[in-house]
């Protein structure tokens, strides 16, 4: 047993197994992949990695098991879905998974390529793979954990309240230096406990659930949807699929390419995936012509807007009607996951119950989130006048105004 020291959750303690996955080729890429994109160019500090991420995974995973009171050796399966359930994700983490789901149908969570080895590079070390068949692990079991499976404690990674939440509030939090994710993991362990076979929270548990749903709910608007971050994003992946649409790169090697490795093909590239890439360097970035609510919007453009071909076309008019290329106007339509709070189960009472039904704060949590989405309409800074009376004649947005104004007072 060896220690490896991280910065949030002290030493963890680490068995030949996991040594062994951590030092897989797959494993150590994610050194070079950043857990929150661009978010670095708003908090300068955060720039920790999927790989620190999935450290602090294994960790909780191993606390809970010590917590049920289930040897290591009973779960390896778990442990090792725990430290490589992230390993197929692209540059710059969730930036390329549209790319990556538009080009190849799979997300990353979609590890099944990983685990038949086909994405190694076996002269530069071992794989996951062959570490997998090294210590006779299971590999369809470890595939149901990582993808939320019917298999026992599969919750405990891919749940509700699971320990991937727990890792990434409290890590995305520290490194960029906002308050809001912070929360007590120790605390949430002990209020979890185990229900025929099925992880749920006890009556302990559900002050701090709704403390992690809550701190979840405020880091989006803070952090996952800042419209820096969201700007850079975007030209990130137009310049990178501008890439992939001339040939340039194989879409399909982005599950095994790095930060640094796109960035350099990009800058190489020349034409507009360079000017996105330095510009992204440079902090040149686009501005916002319109930033929205989308509740603010007309139902009948926002059903437009929520279909992806009727969007790009939306975006295309605005360009058109702007006489800007399409390519400088970029329509960023905020959707983001379901917070799914309300449907983790807690035992109260020996009954079981959705956290939902006891819990009025997790309930509501969802359906503000939605309410406070927006949408974005970005160009350089040259262009925004253009483009803000373009997007606002096409998305109806100067009918308002007008009908507004002759409205009698």
């Amino acid at each position: 047993m060896k220690v490896i020291r991280d910065t949030l959750h002290g030493y963890i303690e680490v068995d030949e197994l996991a040594l062994a996955l951590i030092d897989t080729v797959e494993m150590q890429r994610l050194r070079r992949i950043r857990q929150l994109g661009f978010a670095h160019l708003v908090y300068p500090g955060a720039n920790h990695t999927r790989f620190e991420h999935a450290l602090g995974v294994y960790h909780l995973t191993s606390l809970l098991l010590k917590r049920f009171g289930i040897p290591k050796e009973d779960s390896r399966e778990l442990l090792a879905a725990a430290l490589i359930h992230d390993v197929r994700h692209g540059p710059y983490s969730h930036v390329t998974e549209p790319l990556i789901r538009k080009y190849s149908g799979k997300g990353h969570e979609d590890i099944e390529d990983v685990l038949a080895g086909r994405h190694a590079l076996a002269d530069l070390g071992s794989s996951v793979c062959e570490v997998l068949e090294e210590h006779s692990l299971d590999k369809k079991r470890i595939l149901k954990y990582v993808k939320g499976g019917d298999v026992e404690l599969s919750e405990l990674l891919n749940g509700e309240i699971d320990v991937d939440k727990m890792d990434y509030l409290l890590r995305d939090s520290y490194y960029t230096g906002v308050a809001y994710g912070v929360i007590d993991n120790i605390r949430l362990i002990q209020g979890m406990t185990l229900h025929e076979g099925r992880l749920v929270l006890n009556e302990k548990g559900v002050i701090p659930a709704e403390y992690l749903l809550f701190s979840r709910f405020l880091m989006y608007p803070t952090v996952y949807f800042h419209h820096t971050s969201r700007i850079a994003q975007l030209m990130f992946v137009r310049g990178l699929e501008s890439l992939i649409e001339s040939g340039g790169i194989d879409a399909a090697s982005l599950v095994s390419m790095d930060d640094y490795e796109a960035c350099v093909l990009m800058r190489r590239a020349g034409g507009y995936p360079q000017e996105m890439i330095r510009r992204i360097e440079c902090r040149r970035l686009f501005k916002r012509a319109v930033y929205m609510l989308l509740r603010e919007l007309d139902e009948g453009v926002l059903r437009e807007l929520n279909d992806e071909t009727k969007a790009k076309r939306i975006e295309e008019e605005i360009a058109n009607a702007a006489g800007v290329a399409p390519e400088y106007v970029l329509l960023d339509v905020q959707k983001g996951e379901e917070m799914r709070g309300q449907r983790a189960k807690v035992l109260m009472g020996g009954e079981i119950k959705d956290l939902g039904e006891v819990s009025t704060i997790v309930n509501m949590l969802d359906r503000v989130l939605g309410e406070s989405r927006r949408l974005g309409v970005y160009t350089p800074e040259k262009y925004k006048e253009r483009v803000r009376r373009a997007a606002e004649r096409v998305l109806g947005l100067d009918r308002d105004r007008t009908a507004l104004r002759s409205t009698p007072s």
